[in-house]
Protein backbone atom coordinates (compact mmCIF):
# COMPACT_ATOMS: atom_id res chain seq x y z
CA UNK A 1 0.00 0.00 0.00
CA UNK A 2 1.60 3.26 -0.94
CA UNK A 3 0.49 5.49 1.91
CA UNK A 4 2.80 5.59 5.27
CA UNK A 5 0.78 4.53 8.28
CA UNK A 6 0.73 7.54 10.75
CA UNK A 7 1.23 6.62 14.41
CA UNK A 8 -0.17 9.28 15.12
CA UNK A 9 -2.97 9.00 17.45
CA UNK A 10 -5.31 11.95 15.83
CA UNK A 11 -8.07 8.99 15.47
CA UNK A 12 -8.67 8.27 18.92
CA UNK A 13 -10.28 4.77 18.78
CA UNK A 14 -12.41 4.75 22.20
CA UNK A 15 -13.99 7.97 21.21
CA UNK A 16 -17.90 7.91 20.08
CA UNK A 17 -18.39 9.77 16.94
CA UNK A 18 -21.33 12.53 17.43
CA UNK A 19 -23.06 12.33 14.12
CA UNK A 20 -23.98 15.81 12.76
CA UNK A 21 -25.02 17.96 9.94
CA UNK A 22 -22.20 19.47 7.66
CA UNK A 23 -23.68 22.89 8.43
CA UNK A 24 -23.42 22.56 12.41
CA UNK A 25 -20.25 21.36 12.00
CA UNK A 26 -18.77 24.40 9.72
CA UNK A 27 -21.39 27.16 10.91
CA UNK A 28 -18.53 29.30 12.55
CA UNK A 29 -16.11 28.99 9.96
CA UNK A 30 -16.59 32.62 7.64
CA UNK A 31 -13.92 32.35 4.68
CA UNK A 32 -13.89 29.08 2.12
CA UNK A 33 -11.42 26.68 1.79
CA UNK A 34 -8.74 27.52 0.13
CA UNK A 35 -9.21 25.01 -3.01
CA UNK A 36 -12.00 24.61 -5.25
CA UNK A 37 -12.97 21.44 -6.37
CA UNK A 38 -15.03 20.43 -9.59
CA UNK A 39 -16.31 16.67 -9.82
CA UNK A 40 -18.30 15.54 -13.29
CA UNK A 41 -19.18 12.26 -14.83
CA UNK A 42 -18.98 13.72 -17.99
CA UNK A 43 -20.00 10.66 -19.85
CA UNK A 44 -17.22 10.91 -22.71
CA UNK A 45 -14.73 13.76 -24.02
CA UNK A 46 -13.79 12.56 -27.25
CA UNK A 47 -15.25 15.13 -29.27
CA UNK A 48 -14.19 19.08 -29.19
CA UNK A 49 -17.66 20.37 -28.07
CA UNK A 50 -17.11 18.57 -25.40
CA UNK A 51 -13.31 19.70 -24.67
CA UNK A 52 -14.09 23.35 -24.88
CA UNK A 53 -16.76 23.10 -22.64
CA UNK A 54 -14.55 21.82 -20.13
CA UNK A 55 -11.88 24.41 -20.53
CA UNK A 56 -14.58 27.25 -20.47
CA UNK A 57 -15.70 25.62 -17.13
CA UNK A 58 -12.38 25.04 -15.27
CA UNK A 59 -11.82 28.67 -16.31
CA UNK A 60 -14.83 30.47 -15.40
CA UNK A 61 -15.05 28.46 -12.10
CA UNK A 62 -11.46 28.92 -11.70
CA UNK A 63 -10.99 25.55 -10.11
CA UNK A 64 -7.87 23.94 -8.65
CA UNK A 65 -9.17 20.46 -8.98
CA UNK A 66 -11.01 18.71 -11.40
CA UNK A 67 -12.13 15.24 -10.93
CA UNK A 68 -13.78 13.54 -13.65
CA UNK A 69 -15.68 9.65 -14.50
CA UNK A 70 -16.58 8.29 -17.64
CA UNK A 71 -14.29 10.01 -19.86
CA UNK A 72 -14.08 7.24 -22.38
CA UNK A 73 -10.42 8.52 -23.61
CA UNK A 74 -7.19 8.32 -22.86
CA UNK A 75 -4.60 10.68 -21.33
CA UNK A 76 -3.34 12.44 -24.25
CA UNK A 77 -6.27 14.22 -24.25
CA UNK A 78 -6.68 15.11 -20.78
CA UNK A 79 -3.61 16.36 -20.47
CA UNK A 80 -4.09 18.77 -23.95
CA UNK A 81 -7.37 19.71 -21.82
CA UNK A 82 -5.15 20.69 -18.86
CA UNK A 83 -2.80 22.16 -20.80
CA UNK A 84 -4.84 24.89 -22.13
CA UNK A 85 -6.98 25.56 -18.89
CA UNK A 86 -3.91 26.20 -16.31
CA UNK A 87 -0.13 26.66 -17.53
CA UNK A 88 1.22 23.89 -16.14
CA UNK A 89 -1.64 21.91 -15.63
CA UNK A 90 -1.22 18.07 -14.81
CA UNK A 91 -3.07 14.90 -15.41
CA UNK A 92 -3.09 11.44 -13.13
CA UNK A 93 -5.48 9.33 -15.68
CA UNK A 94 -6.97 5.56 -15.80
CA UNK A 95 -7.31 5.54 -19.55
CA UNK A 96 -10.88 4.13 -20.63
CA UNK A 97 -11.44 0.46 -21.43
CA UNK A 98 -12.73 0.57 -25.16
CA UNK A 99 -15.32 3.15 -25.29
CA UNK A 100 -16.56 2.60 -21.41
CA UNK A 101 -15.20 3.88 -17.76
CA UNK A 102 -12.14 5.99 -17.61
CA UNK A 103 -11.06 7.95 -14.97
CA UNK A 104 -8.90 11.78 -14.77
CA UNK A 105 -8.08 13.97 -11.90
CA UNK A 106 -6.46 17.60 -13.13
CA UNK A 107 -5.12 19.81 -11.03
CA UNK A 108 -3.23 23.01 -11.34
CA UNK A 109 0.34 22.76 -10.12
CA UNK A 110 0.66 26.46 -9.57
CA UNK A 111 -1.46 25.90 -6.17
CA UNK A 112 -1.68 22.47 -5.61
CA UNK A 113 1.20 19.89 -5.28
CA UNK A 114 0.03 16.18 -6.01
CA UNK A 115 2.20 12.96 -4.72
CA UNK A 116 1.76 9.22 -3.53
CA UNK A 117 -1.04 9.09 -6.25
CA UNK A 118 -2.46 5.48 -6.53
CA UNK A 119 -5.27 4.53 -9.20
CA UNK A 120 -7.98 1.70 -10.44
CA UNK A 121 -10.32 2.05 -12.93
CA UNK A 122 -12.64 2.77 -10.03
CA UNK A 123 -10.77 5.79 -7.65
CA UNK A 124 -7.52 7.68 -8.09
CA UNK A 125 -6.37 8.98 -4.41
CA UNK A 126 -3.56 10.78 -3.99
CA UNK A 127 -1.75 13.32 -1.26
CA UNK A 128 -2.29 17.27 -1.91
CA UNK A 129 -0.82 20.15 -0.51
CA UNK A 130 -2.25 23.35 -1.05
CA UNK A 131 0.92 25.81 -1.82
CA UNK A 132 1.28 28.21 0.19
CA UNK A 133 -0.35 26.71 3.23
CA UNK A 134 0.53 24.09 5.93
CA UNK A 135 -2.66 22.09 4.64
CA UNK A 136 -1.92 18.78 3.47
CA UNK A 137 -4.71 15.94 2.87
CA UNK A 138 -5.85 12.89 0.67
CA UNK A 139 -8.01 13.30 -2.23
CA UNK A 140 -10.42 10.51 -4.07
CA UNK A 141 -11.75 10.84 -6.83
CA UNK A 142 -14.40 7.58 -6.93
CA UNK A 143 -16.49 5.80 -9.90
CA UNK A 144 -18.84 3.25 -8.87
CA UNK A 145 -20.51 0.57 -10.75
CA UNK A 146 -23.74 -0.90 -10.94
CA UNK A 147 -23.17 -4.05 -9.02
CA UNK A 148 -23.54 -4.01 -5.24
CA UNK A 149 -21.24 -6.69 -4.56
CA UNK A 150 -18.23 -4.54 -6.76
CA UNK A 151 -19.41 -1.14 -4.89
CA UNK A 152 -18.93 -2.92 -1.71
CA UNK A 153 -15.49 -4.20 -2.43
CA UNK A 154 -14.71 -0.75 -3.22
CA UNK A 155 -15.87 0.99 -0.04
CA UNK A 156 -13.73 -2.19 1.84
CA UNK A 157 -10.49 -0.71 -0.55
CA UNK A 158 -11.16 2.42 0.16
CA UNK A 159 -11.43 1.96 4.22
CA UNK A 160 -8.86 -0.04 3.96
CA UNK A 161 -6.28 3.33 2.51
CA UNK A 162 -8.41 5.23 5.03
CA UNK A 163 -6.81 3.73 8.12
CA UNK A 164 -3.49 3.88 6.78
CA UNK A 165 -3.68 7.34 5.55
CA UNK A 166 -0.73 10.26 6.25
CA UNK A 167 -2.72 13.02 7.08
CA UNK A 168 -5.87 13.12 8.97
CA UNK A 169 -8.17 15.25 6.50
CA UNK A 170 -9.76 13.04 3.49
CA UNK A 171 -11.97 14.50 0.68
CA UNK A 172 -13.46 11.75 -1.44
CA UNK A 173 -16.07 13.07 -4.24
CA UNK A 174 -17.24 11.71 -7.80
CA UNK A 175 -20.00 9.47 -8.76
CA UNK A 176 -21.19 7.09 -6.18
CA UNK A 177 -23.56 5.64 -8.14
CA UNK A 178 -25.72 5.38 -5.09
CA UNK A 179 -28.48 6.92 -2.88
CA UNK A 180 -28.68 7.39 1.31
CA UNK A 181 -32.27 7.49 1.29
CA UNK A 182 -35.33 8.05 -0.50
CA UNK A 183 -35.27 11.69 -0.59
CA UNK A 184 -32.47 11.26 -2.96
CA UNK A 185 -33.93 10.14 -5.14
CA UNK A 186 -37.27 11.52 -7.51
CA UNK A 187 -39.58 8.79 -9.58
CA UNK A 188 -38.82 5.59 -10.34
CA UNK A 189 -39.13 2.71 -7.43
CA UNK A 190 -38.32 5.31 -4.48
CA UNK A 191 -37.09 2.75 -2.12
CA UNK A 192 -33.30 1.65 -0.15
CA UNK A 193 -31.52 -0.72 -1.02
CA UNK A 194 -28.67 -2.39 -0.17
CA UNK A 195 -26.46 -0.11 -1.73
CA UNK A 196 -27.84 2.74 0.91
CA UNK A 197 -26.78 1.01 3.43
CA UNK A 198 -23.59 0.60 2.06
CA UNK A 199 -22.81 4.32 1.86
CA UNK A 200 -24.50 5.10 5.12
CA UNK A 201 -22.15 2.87 7.07
CA UNK A 202 -18.89 3.95 5.24
CA UNK A 203 -19.66 7.34 5.96
CA UNK A 204 -19.95 6.49 9.63
CA UNK A 205 -17.48 3.79 10.20
CA UNK A 206 -15.11 5.99 8.51
CA UNK A 207 -15.94 9.12 10.01
CA UNK A 208 -16.81 10.99 7.19
CA UNK A 209 -19.05 13.81 6.43
CA UNK A 210 -21.68 14.32 3.50
CA UNK A 211 -21.82 17.82 2.67
CA UNK A 212 -25.13 18.67 1.13
CA UNK A 213 -25.86 20.66 -2.08
CA UNK A 214 -26.89 24.30 -1.18
CA UNK A 215 -28.49 24.43 -4.77
CA UNK A 216 -30.32 21.69 -5.37
CA UNK A 217 -30.49 18.05 -4.76
CA UNK A 218 -30.11 15.81 -7.87
CA UNK A 219 -27.03 15.58 -9.48
CA UNK A 220 -28.51 12.90 -12.18
CA UNK A 221 -31.80 12.47 -14.25
CA UNK A 222 -32.60 10.12 -17.35
CA UNK A 223 -33.04 12.67 -20.13
CA UNK A 224 -36.97 12.38 -19.88
CA UNK A 225 -39.57 14.32 -18.88
CA UNK A 226 -43.26 14.27 -17.54
CA UNK A 227 -44.01 11.26 -15.26
CA UNK A 228 -40.75 8.91 -16.70
CA UNK A 229 -38.35 11.22 -15.37
CA UNK A 230 -36.14 10.12 -13.11
CA UNK A 231 -33.65 12.21 -11.05
CA UNK A 232 -30.85 11.19 -8.19
CA UNK A 233 -27.95 12.50 -6.12
CA UNK A 234 -25.55 10.11 -7.39
CA UNK A 235 -22.60 12.54 -6.68
CA UNK A 236 -21.48 13.64 -3.88
CA UNK A 237 -18.48 15.30 -1.63
CA UNK A 238 -17.52 13.21 1.57
CA UNK A 239 -15.17 15.00 4.05
CA UNK A 240 -13.53 13.58 6.76
CA UNK A 241 -15.19 15.15 10.03
CA UNK A 242 -11.79 16.86 11.43
CA UNK A 243 -11.89 19.10 8.44
CA UNK A 244 -13.10 22.04 10.80
CA UNK A 245 -9.85 22.20 12.56
CA UNK A 246 -8.29 23.10 8.74
CA UNK A 247 -10.38 26.52 8.75
CA UNK A 248 -12.43 27.43 6.17
CA UNK A 249 -15.82 27.02 5.04
CA UNK A 250 -16.88 23.87 3.31
CA UNK A 251 -19.95 24.35 0.82
CA UNK A 252 -20.88 22.30 -2.33
CA UNK A 253 -23.29 23.52 -5.43
CA UNK A 254 -24.30 22.03 -8.64
CA UNK A 255 -23.03 24.09 -11.39
CA UNK A 256 -25.34 25.09 -14.44
CA UNK A 257 -23.56 23.06 -17.10
CA UNK A 258 -24.79 20.67 -19.83
CA UNK A 259 -23.25 17.97 -21.77
CA UNK A 260 -24.08 15.11 -19.64
CA UNK A 261 -26.65 13.20 -17.40
CA UNK A 262 -24.86 14.32 -14.62
CA UNK A 263 -24.48 18.04 -13.73
CA UNK A 264 -20.85 19.05 -12.31
CA UNK A 265 -20.58 19.65 -8.75
CA UNK A 266 -18.14 22.08 -6.72
CA UNK A 267 -16.44 22.43 -3.83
Amino acid sequence: MYLRKNHQDWRSTGRIRQICQANQVFQHQSQAFPMKLISWNIRGLNCPRKGKLLKNMLMEEKAAVLFLQETKCNSIVLEKIAAKAWPGGIVAAVDAQGTSGGLAVLWDARKIQMTNIHANKNFIQAIFHIIGTNIYGHITNVYFPQETQHKNEILEALTNLSTDRQYPLWIAGGDYNMIASVEEKKGGRCRTNRDGSLLKDFIQNNWLIDIPINNGLYTWNNKRTGPMQIASRLDRFLISDNAVHVGGEFTASILPYSGSNHWPIAL
